[in-house]
């Protein structure tokens, strides 16, 4: 079992750095039978995320955003809410300093189901600063595995 967060997620549809990685963790989940989970809010996230990328220059239409949208529900993941979740996530973000509680959640539900969380969300790593052996940045995920 693995865990996502959204800055890994939203590259399974955005030609971004790392969409790359993101792809091939994804596919080797699913070929090895690997249940890929994450928090009820990721796809609140990858919304949003898409809703910026709408407003910026040369982003995408509302209507690309749409499609890109119905895309991304698609992927076989698993939102789980697991009883607890949102105490330990609360705990988490008081005892590294996390500005959202939001990225804590992500490291909770990895804490409480002994799995590994995949990001690309520099600022949570920093915060983080290697205290969290479970949290693996994309940009290590090796290719061609």
């Amino acid at each position: 079992m693995i865990c996502v967060d959204a800055s890994v997620a939203a590259k399974w549809i955005l030609a971004e750095e790392h969409a790359d990685r993101s792809l091939a963790l994804y596919l080797a989940a699913v070929e090895a039978d690997e249940p890929i989970v994450a928090p009820p809010l990721l796809p609140v996230e990858v919304t949003s995320i898409l809703r910026q990328r709408v407003r910026s220059p040369n982003g995408p239409s509302i209507e690309e955003a749409r499609l890109l949208l119905d895309r991304f529900l698609a992927f076989a993941l698993a939102l789980l809410d697991p009883p607890g979740l949102h105490l330990r996530a609360l705990d988490i973000a008081d005892s590294y300093g996390l500005r959202a509680v939001y990225d804590a959640h992500y490291l909770a539900l990895c804490e409480l189901l002994g799995c590994e969380v995949w990001t690309d969300d520099r600022r949570l790593l920093r915060d983080i600063g290697g205290r969290l052996p479970y949290v693996r940045w994309i940009g290590d995920y090796p290719m061609g595995i």
